[in-house]
């Protein structure tokens, strides 16, 4: 199987007087694994919607390779869709859910089974073959589904919260076989999620939505160190966010009491990941490390890390993740402790 490009083109989406998509541009290349991240309403979802033929752009264009999706169907498009619920027939077995792309394809009988049976063997349900699907678990409909997906070997492959219907483990089990087999199959592949661990443990890239449009696009880790906005900054993981004061060469941090080099002007907020804050000393030597006092006003234990809150003098809340080996020393609740990070983990953001 090999992937091609999928690219929107300025694709716009109104509903009435509502935006959905307002000039939507992305370019998904061959092979890529490119996650829609947002919440409900962001968009995520009509355009996917609009790739696969489910809905038509008011506006722009959407092209798989050189060829323009405008007025093509949505069976003539090649793509494998995995929708969120699994929609499969209940009446058929699991081999015949696979193999109706394949019939609806007129391919071969001998063929038919040939295919069917690898796509099996690949999402491990090979002695599955004859149930139905009510006789099958959540998480193995979702393995059924995912072969129906791409038995005829589509050049993209789509999916649509195909995990959320799940518990935890199973869709933290199935992010790593979906990987897998995307590098298997080598099919250019869009992830629609509301979920941000999902998108950052399995995607090449991962577009953040907001209101219609991409706030930001990169890799997870580039989205989750630097997000360019400070909605990307809230909406990916957790984060502090500290007033400041622009000043010559960077911002003032008033709060902390320190200077912050930056060469954007506009900057009102610095967003600083909890578990980049340590308790004084405890970072390598050598960095441009800022050190502050903040009192103790509660400590949650949260498995592997214990989450610290502390208060700042000016009353601005500040959030502090460490290991739990790291934690039992700590200071009576009320107490002053000296925190410190370094400068280059602050991201100096604009406050919209």
């Amino acid at each position: 199987m090999q992937g091609t490009t999928v690219r929107f083109d300025n694709v716009s989406k109104w509903f009435g007087n509502t935006a959905a998509l307002e000039n939507f541009s992305l370019t998904v290349a061959p092979g890529e694994f490119v996650t829609l991240l947002g919440a409900s309403g962001s968009g995520k979802s009509t355009a996917l919607n609009i790739l696969a033929g489910f809905s038509d752009a008011t506006s722009g264009d959407v092209l798989i390779g050189d060829r323009s999706l405008t007025g093509v169907p949505s069976e003539d498009r090649n793509v494998g869709m995995v929708f969120q619920n699994f929609a499969l027939f209940p009446h058929m077995s699991v081999f015949d859910n696979v193999a109706f792309p394949l019939k609806m394809r007129k391919t071969p009988a001998d063929e038919t089974r040939r295919l069917v049976m690898d796509s099996l063997e690949m999402v491990k349900l090979a002695g599955f073959a004859n149930r139905k699907p009510a006789a099958l678990s959540g998480g193995q409909r979702q393995r059924v589904a995912l072969a129906r997906a791409v038995v005829f070997s589509p050049p993209v492959l789509l999916m649509d919260e195909c995990l959320s219907a799940l518990d935890l483990k199973l869709r933290e089990e199935l992010q790593g076989e979906i990987r897998r087999i995307h590098k298997d199959i080598g099919a250019t592949t869009v992830f629609v999620t509301h979920d941000q661990g999902e998108a950052l443990t399995m995607s090449d890239r991962v577009a953040v939505q907001n209101d219609g449009k991409i706030e930001q696009i990169d890799n997870p880790e580039t989205l989750y160190d630097r997000p360019a906005t400070r909605f990307v900054a809230e909406f990916i993981g957790q984060t502090n966010l500290i007033d400041v004061r622009p000043t010559k060469g960077g911002v003032e941090v008033a709060a902390i009491g320190t200077h912050i080099p930056s060469d954007k002007t506009d900057g009102a907020v610095i967003s600083l990941r909890p578990e980049r804050i340590a308790r004084a000393g405890q970072i390598s030597a050598g960095s441009d490390i800022t050190q502050f006092n903040a009192r103790l006003e509660d400590t949650v234990f949260l498995g592997a890390t214990v989450e610290h809150h502390f208060r700042l003098k000016d009353g601005e809340a500040l959030t502090v993740r460490e290991g739990r080996s790291g934690a039992s020393d700590l200071p009576e609740i009320g107490a002053e402790v000296a925190l410190e990070f370094r400068k280059e983990d602050a991201v100096v953001l604009a406050d919209h």
